[in-house]
């Protein structure tokens, strides 16, 4: 399921960055079916980066600073919901500068 979630959220990045608007109804109903399966995607881009983030990896271009921000996102942070309990399933990898 993950390479799925994978390759949704990165057409969906594909299609944002060609402005594509012709899929954002199609991405939004699979979406919508991953959530009613209990995950839950995220997108952290322009979240501020703090080192004490346990769901993401990141890559750090330049000198470390409190005002870095999570520029770019590689793959999203997965969360599975099961039994009213949230799961941490895939570490969103990002890159920071």
């Amino acid at each position: 399921m993950l390479e799925i979630i994978n390759q949704v959220f990165s057409i969906q990045l594909k299609s944002n960055k060609e402005n594509l608007t012709l899929f954002n109804r199609n991405i939004d109903r699979i979406n919508h079916e991953l959530e009613s399966l209990g995950y839950h995607v995220i997108n952290p881009i322009g979240q501020t980066y703090r080192n004490e983030m346990t769901d993401v990896e990141a890559n750090i271009t330049g000198d470390f600073n409190e005002q870095m921000k999570i520029v770019k996102v590689l793959k999203p942070v997965v969360y599975k919901k099961t039994n009213d309990q949230n799961t941490l399933v895939q570490k969103g990898i990002v890159i920071v500068e």
